[in-house]
């Protein structure tokens, strides 16, 4: 398995977004890491090791809670999905969206890592897709044009296009750079015209 970045929450532990979508914690020194260090240093009888491993245990059990509200709330949203209905659609993706420029971190990663366990089901997978691509959230740019960048590559013309769309629909510069290098693939046919399109 391949690191495909590293990727920090706000001052706390990186986290690294593998290839497959999944998320693992890298525990490195942050500002509280450094403190707790420091006063156990000056305090012989203090468990430096103790502290910072309960210290990040809670932090961990947030995140995690987190990521497990998230991914209630994005299959509640799309069992709301209608393929008759355009406007209801749209309706779910804004929604997964705005839970994303709410949530942050949390919320990019669940949404990413769910994009791939839906990826053989397009008809929830595009909206999620699209919804990763709407969100404003700038501090999660990189990582949503990273996984949706990937997206475009994939062997299955439906995925590839799918993602195109997601990354039209986001306006940050990662985003862009990617259908600039799109579009400019004349061997991929339909989608290079697409990411051409999106540019516009």
């Amino acid at each position: 398995m391949n690191n495909a970045s590293l990727y920090p929450l706000s001052n706390s532990a990186p986290r690294t977004m593998f290839e497959d979508g999944t998320v693992a914690i890298v525990p490195v020194t942050s500002s509280t890491a450094a403190t707790i260090l420091n006063e156990a240093f000056n305090r012989p009888v203090a468990s430096p090791s103790y502290t910072f491993v309960t210290s990040f245990d809670q932090y961990q059990k947030i995140f995690s809670g987190q990521c497990d509200r998230v991914h209630s709330f994005i299959y509640g949203q799309l069992d709301n999905l209608d393929q008759s209905d355009d406007d209801q659609n749209e309706e779910v993706v804004d929604c997964i969206a705005r839970i994303i420029d709410l949530m942050g971190e949390p919320a990019s990663c669940t949404a990413v890592l769910e994009a791939g366990l839906l990826k053989e089901n397009l008809s929830a997978f595009e909206p999620l897709l699209l919804a990763i691509g709407a969100s404003r959230h700038r501090d999660t740019e990189y990582l949503r044009a990273h996984a949706l960048r990937g997206y475009a590559k994939d062997a299955d013309y439906r995925v590839r296009k799918a993602a195109v769309r997601a990354l039209g629909r986001m306006k940050a510069l990662p985003a862009k750079q990617a259908l600039e290098e799109i579009s400019s693939q004349k061997d991929t046919g339909e989608i290079a015209l697409l990411a051409a399109a999106m540019l516009r």
